[in-house]
């Protein structure tokens, strides 16, 4: 068991500054304690934010038991390119204006491009983008919260949809909220208020777009306390029109990026309850996950129409994105797996034997695959000096490629027919 680290600064600082002889010091009074220790999977972004947000230089590295195998430091983490993730992590954190972290959001903006002309795994890259994105909201709303002198154990800022899941690619507008103490008094919950629409404000002025639909903290339909969100809950579940059945698949996916997280994960469990008690909601979530079907025409070919410009255009969106994200989504929140991104709740759903192993193993590779080429076509329409969409053109990818973009399309039209029948749809009256 690890009790504490003792390092080079430690002796300089406690003993040699001191005016000390090593002899008369012992370890544990120079000891660090509690140890951060990361596990050897642990990206190197997150090791570098770990430190800075702790005030340390070093953290252990333990292996899948527990055991320390070595340290790494924060000098170790800084011997990379200007446009590392690492080093932009760690610029984020110590940002102390909005002027700084709009800078930020650019280098962002910059860095994707290099991750996917370095033929990052897609896994890996939108991993990095949600983690930067997310260090470059939570440091708006610590910066924003502290100007309105509100507590952060008084809210929780949540991030929804793809942001909520960490799936995003280039299209990153805003998909947020508040969840406010309940024992805010009215004053206070003015302040909050005013809270919000300050964050979305500040946000728009790092760069990230506002919401098309307006989910936003500046919205006071999106910033409620938490008894209020409850019943909103209720609501949604119990009485599910197309507009409830949208508003409550994209509240599944929040996730807290500051204040009070037990407040998050007490809203979650009353999605969970909602849902168990209301089967119904649960087939028309998975209903809507089916509205738009895959582009497969005779002999399973790719059929593609007219998108703008792009005369064989494939909306990978529409196409089988949507219907991976948002079937996983509702399955997930059957059996109370919706932590983590859809990779993460695709392999959860195979390991508890919802999904075949099979059917998991090839739903994460069709979904790796449409995400990287959507990612792909976005650089190249941002290179050539247009704007990032989800729309590929057919004629641009090679054979293998169009390939692998059919055989992703089975793999969604086999998803709709197992969503139909776990869901007994055929039973439901439109």
């Amino acid at each position: 068991m690890i009790v504490g680290i003792v390092t080079d600064r430690d002796l300089r600082n406690k003993v040699v500054g001191a005016g000390l002889a090593p002899r008369e010091r012992c370890a544990r009074e120079l000891m660090t304690s509690p140890v951060i220790t990361l596990p050897l999977t642990a990206p190197l972004h997150q090791a570098l934010l770990v430190m800075a947000r702790k005030g340390i230089h070093r953290v252990v590295v333990s292996d899948e038991t527990g055991r320390p195998v070595g340290v790494l430091s924060q000098s170790d983490l800084l011997k990379t390119q200007r446009h590392s993730p690492h080093l932009l992590a760690l610029e984020i954190e110590r940002a102390s204006s909005l002027a700084a972290l709009a800078d930020h959001y650019q280098a962002v903006r910059e860095l994707v491009p290099l991750l996917v002309r370095n033929h990052t795994p897609i896994e890996e890259t939108v991993a990095v983008i949600a983690f930067l994105n997310d260090a470059l909201m939570r440091r708006v709303v610590e910066i924003t919260a502290a100007e309105h002198g509100i507590a952060q154990e008084r809210f929780a800022f949540v991030v929804l949809g793809s942001q909520g899941r960490g799936e995003q690619t280039l299209v990153t507008d805003q998909d947020n909220g508040l969840i406010l103490d309940d024992a805010l008094t009215e004053g206070e919950a003015d302040v909050a208020r005013a809270f919000g629409e300050a964050v979305s404000t500040a946000l728009l002025d790092v760069g990230f777009p506002p919401c098309p639909g307006n989910i936003m903290t500046r919205n006071p339909a999106w910033t409620r306390r938490l008894g209020e969100w409850r019943r909103q809950l209720t609501v949604w579940v119990h009485q599910p029109t197309p507009e409830h059945l949208l508003q409550a698949a994209m509240f599944a996916d929040l996730r807290a990026l500051c204040g009070n997280e037990a407040m998050t994960e007490s809203l979650r469990e009353t999605l969970y309850e909602l849902a168990a008690s209301d089967t119904l909601f649960l087939a028309r979530l998975a209903q809507n996950s089916l509205r738009f079907p895959p582009p497969l025409g005779w002999f399973g070919r790719i059929k593609t129409r007219q998108i703008g410009d792009i005369r064989q255009g494939v909306d990978l969106k529409k196409a089988g994105i949507f219907a991976i994200t948002d079937g996983i989504r509702t399955l997930s929140l059957q059996h109370r797996t919706l932590q983590g991104n859809t990779f993460d709740r695709i392999r959860r759903l195979g390991e508890i034997d919802v999904l075949p192993a099979t059917d998991a193993r090839d739903l994460a590779s069709a979904l790796a695959f449409m995400l990287d080429l959507r990612l792909r076509t976005q650089v190249g329409a941002l290179d050539e000096g247009g704007a990032p969409g989800n729309v590929v053109d057919l004629k641009t990818l090679s054979r293998l490629e169009r390939y692998e973009l059919q055989a992703a399309l089975q793999t969604v039209g086999r998803l709709h027919t197992f969503l139909r029948l776990h869901f007994h749809l055929d039973l439901l009256r439109n």
